[in-house]
């Protein structure tokens, strides 16, 4: 089997390749840096990865698969390929900065809204105009994201407005506030389950709500393996509160009590992985090969312990199923379960590649130190991320989707 990472292009491609090159030579600003940690992302750098996403979005190229007349590029699948392979030469991703709206709002707008909502809320998405945040999660909310518990109940006196109370926990950001909110709510207190809820894409900076980061939660290992998307991992977690905020109806995907379709439209998106968006490179694999060949402490560990080579041997396997994985899906070819089960393997290896890593790179990979720490820390946030396997769907409700698809029940 060939698990070579370098792709030849064909000449048509090749051209395409070279206008991808030339254009972020003269767009990507060339103070733009990619620290491991995307905590460490200033203010400043995420307002330069906002601008470059526009530029992007001018381009067709921030969600280029998307289609041209809602603001997207129409590319096919190769052409995709080839730009995120450029992008990531670079350590760049689609989009560049944490955003929920093109990869899990667009496909709710889609597939239940209507054209007129598709001609309004699609283009400042994927335009880079509109930042957006998922609000799923609740406390008596995770996994099971019919329980909703946070109201969005018809205003008496003004029919065409929702008052929302409640809070969502876990909401994915960098910096707050985004531009608006991907939010999911019971809408009728009395209605049997699964016909209670609404979907909103509504604005964040609505009177009565508060945001306060979750400043211990760690990023998501997933969030953080793929040279692609280090710089658009949701560095910090927060909490968001609703008290009597009023949303227009405009703003409601799909009918009042239809937000259990709205929402499966996006999760299954989400549990299949992006929708293929990417073909995986494994940023904290490849920077972990690079210390075993290299780093004179890390090669005198494994000669010292050769027993060693066979867990490195292991963690590169590991990466090359995950990306073969992410090949396939990202051809089009994966049967229903295939998104899913990337993403289960995904956080499983995760889990196993932060112990084997620790194990072989010993205590230089537990600390960010500027002296001891390896690769600017990127090891240290890939150990505190991999105890973090729950966003996207946790593993049990990961195989719960897949046996779905394979019509096996739960």
């Amino acid at each position: 089997m060939d698990f070579s990472l370098v792709f030849e292009y064909s000449e048509e491609q090749e051209r395409f390749a070279e206008e991808v090159r030339k254009w972020l030579d003269e767009n990507v600003p060339k103070d733009l840096v990619s620290p491991r940690d995307p905590v460490k992302v200033s203010y400043e750098q995420w307002q330069q990865r906002r601008e470059l996403g526009r530029k992007l979005g001018k381009k067709g190229w921030l969600y280029p698969g998307y289609p041209r007349e809602y603001g997207g590029g129409g590319l096919d699948a190769d052409h995709r390929f080839i730009l995120m392979q450029e992008l990531a030469k670079r350590h760049l991703g689609l989009p560049p900065y944490h955003d929920a709206g093109g990869v899990l709002g667009a496909p709710a707008i889609i597939a239940c809204g209507t054209e007129e909502q598709k001609k309004h809320l699609l283009p400042p998405i994927f335009t880079g105009e509109a930042c957006t945040w998922q609000l799923f999660t609740e406390p008596e909310a995770g996994t099971d994201e019919a329980n909703q518990q946070t109201n969005a109940l018809r205003f008496v006196r003004d029919k065409d407005y929702f008052i929302v109370n409640g809070g969502k926990i876990f909401v994915g950001g960098l910096y707050a506030p985004p531009d608006q909110f991907l939010l999911l709510t019971r809408s009728d207190v009395e209605a049997p389950r699964h016909q209670n809820l609404a979907m909103f894409i509504a604005p964040a900076n609505l009177p009565g709500i508060t945001i306060i980061p979750l400043d211990l939660f760690v990023p998501a290992m997933f969030t953080l393996i793929s040279g692609e998307t280090v710089d658009s991992a949701d560095g910090i977690k927060y909490q968001v509160f609703f008290d009597d905020v009023r949303i227009h109806e405009s703003c409601l995907i799909g009918g009042e009590r239809d937000g259990w379709r709205v929402a499966n439209a996006t999760l299954e998106v989400e549990h299949g992985g992006g929708g293929g968006r990417w073909i995986r490179r494994d940023l904290v694999v490849e920077k972990f090969l690079d210390q075993c060949k290299s780093n004179p402490n890390v090669v005198k560990r494994l000669k010292e312990n050769s027993q060693l080579l066979d867990t490195v041997v292991d963690i590169y396997i590991g990466a090359q199923i995950e990306r073969l994985f992410a090949m396939r899906n990202s051809s089009g070819v994966g049967a229903p379960y295939a998104g899913p089960q990337l993403e289960l393997y995904c956080k499983n290896y995760g889990v196993r590649l932060t112990a084997d890593m620790a194990k072989v790179l010993g205590p230089y990979a537990l600390t960010d130190d500027d002296e001891w720490g390896l690769d600017e820390g990127i090891f240290e946030v890939a150990e505190r991320g991999g105890i973090c396997i729950a966003p996207g769907g946790t593993p049990e409700a990961l195989k719960i989707v897949m046996s779905r698809a394979l019509a096996i029940g739960r």
